[in-house]
Parts: C-alpha cells; structure tokens; sequence
C-alpha cells in the first residue's frame, strides 16, 4: 500500500498575511494576522486522524467553546506553514495549524486545532 492511497480525504490551505496599521500620532502599527479570500492551496490531498479523546469543551460565556486537536497528514513538500488556515472540503470545517514536521521526506505531520472561533496560536 502506498502513502498516497492513505490520502483519502481533501482540504484548503490559507496562509496567514500580515499586515501593520499606525493607529497614527506618530505610533508604530501593531502586527495583525488575516487570511486571504482565496485559498493559495486547493483540493490538496490529505488525512485527518481524529481522536475523540482529543476533544475538549470548556463552559464560557456567550457560548461554550470547542478545542479540540487532531492530526492532518499530508504529502511530503506540502507548502503549510505555522497559523494557516486548514479548511476540509468534505465538512468545511476550520482549524489553525501547529508546528508542521517533516517526517523523514516521506511525508508531512501537522496538528491541527479546532476551535469555535477561529485565532492564531
């Protein structure tokens, strides 16, 4: 069996942008992190590994959150880097990404968070 066949499932990458805005009077802009409109890696083939043990729900207030942590796997020299924006094309789900690892050039390992409301790590 090859890697390529575990592959099974298919999402979107978003890179984060970083933009700087001066509240003015002669301050410096603080950094602001945002996603593009449009994905800079579609259909990429890939795999989530999801763990129900992983998953956490904490009581806040307006809402309860979600924070869970699941393992994507995608192929090797996958452009994904820290913050990007994962989206899965089968749910359209969002999730946040971890520290990507390269795994012996065979393939790609990054965790990968889910949260009620999308932000950066």
């Amino acid at each position: 069996m090859a890697i390529e066949d575990f592959f099974d499932h298919r999402c979107s990458i978003y890179h984060a942008q970083q933009e700087s805005t001066s509240p003015g009077y002669g301050l410096p802009g603080s950094p602001k992190f945002k996603y593009p409109k449009q994905p800079d890696l579609e259909e990429v083939p890939c795999h989530f590994g999801v763990r129900s043990a992983s998953i956490q729900i904490a009581q806040q207030q307006p809402q309860n959150d979600m924070d869970s942590d699941i393992k994507l796997t995608l192929p090797a020299g996958t452009d994904i880097r820290l913050n990007d924006k994962i989206v899965s094309s089968e749910t359209g789900l969002e999730y946040t990404a971890g520290q990507p690892r390269n795994i012996r050039g065979h393939h790609m390992m990054v965790k990968i968070y889910r949260t009620a409301q999308q932000r950066p790590l």
